[in-house]
């Protein structure tokens, strides 16, 4: 009775021994992840040990996704979890609304690719470079490196730094044709002052909304409305001087018809068979232009002494 019930304890002994095991390796695995979150918020994140959305949401503090990935990182918990959910959509709406960019296309979510790095700060690695640079690498780093995503470099990063109060935009070479420099510029400025008052969740979508228009094509900003004015402006002036060209040219050429046909009377220079040509006897001329007309041109001359120029 005792070995057979040692032998009925001992099992169960073992078995909430594994369990306990099984409870203490996941407790650590958790506490070693909360220790290296810790010490990455405390220190600053670098590009290399910054998580990656896709293949690591829940060290992006975006766990149990439904796509089981994300577009967002934020390891930092900057933005609620409500937040990040609203944002991701609109995140990966850009995939299935925007055109395919690359020569090869699946036909489904193939367009450009935007996703979020939120961190409370950057580590300093090289003092020589100031907090612009060091935004614009760590950016870079993950868009080129570790989230490449695309298959002919379509991807956007946009990386927020909060204590550093940095923001930029990391493009690739197919983005950069239609989202350039001056268009991310112009689209922050107007952004500006949602950041600066710590709204980042309606910061970025604002943001994202820009950026996904410029993709699609709809996006009007300053320099396409300035090239427009410009082609306006143009095209008036050419219109206007084109104006009082033609007015100027018809002045001119009536001041000198006038002219012409004031001094068309023939003066007793006139040789003798030029004369007798027009009807006329030496010395005798016209006394104007309406002469050379039909029943008046008779009456002037006959007036004038003669009848000879009406008598054709």
């Amino acid at each position: 009775m005792l070995r057979s019930a040692g032998s009925s304890y001992m099992p169960g002994h073992h078995v909430m021994a594994d369990r306990a095991s099984g409870l203490s390796r996941t407790t650590c695995i958790l506490l070693m992840l909360m220790v290296w979150l810790s010490v990455g918020r405390a220190q600053g994140w670098t590009p290399e040990a910054y998580p990656n959305p896709q293949t690591q949401p829940a060290l992006c503090g975006r766990p149990n996704t439904y796509r089981n990935s994300s577009w967002i990182c934020d390891p930092d918990g900057i933005l609620t979890r409500w937040q990040a959910d609203e944002l991701d959509e609109y995140l990966e709406s850009v995939r299935w609304e925007t055109p395919c960019p690359c020569d090869v296309c699946d036909g489904v979510a193939d367009g450009y690719n935007i996703a979020v790095a939120l961190l409370r700060s950057m580590t300093v690695t090289d003092k020589s470079h100031n907090v612009s640079y060091r935004a614009q690498n760590f950016a870079n780093y993950l868009r080129t490196t570790t989230w490449d995503y695309g298959s002919c470099d379509e991807g956007v990063v946009i990386l927020i730094s909060q204590k550093d109060r940095r923001i930029y935009t990391s493009v690739g070479k197919e983005v950069g044709l239609k989202l350039t420099p001056f268009r991310r510029e112009s689209i922050y400025e107007k952004r500006r002052g949602i950041f600066s008052i710590d709204d980042y969740q309606l910061g970025l979508a604002t943001l994202v909304f820009d950026y996904k228009a410029v993709l699609i094509g709809t996006y009007q900003d300053v320099e396409e409305m300035a090239e427009q004015n410009l082609s306006t402006v143009v095209c008036g002036v050419c219109v206007a001087l084109s104006f009082f060209f033609c007015c100027g040219c018809c002045l001119i050429l009536g001041k000198h018809e006038a002219e012409t046909r004031g001094n068309m009377t023939p003066s007793t220079s006139m040789g003798t068979e030029t004369a007798e040509i027009l009807g006329l006897k030496p010395g005798q001329g016209y006394t104007s232009v309406a002469g050379f007309g039909g029943g008046d041109a008779g009456a002037d001359a006959g007036d004038a002494g003669g009848g000879d120029a009406g008598g054709f």
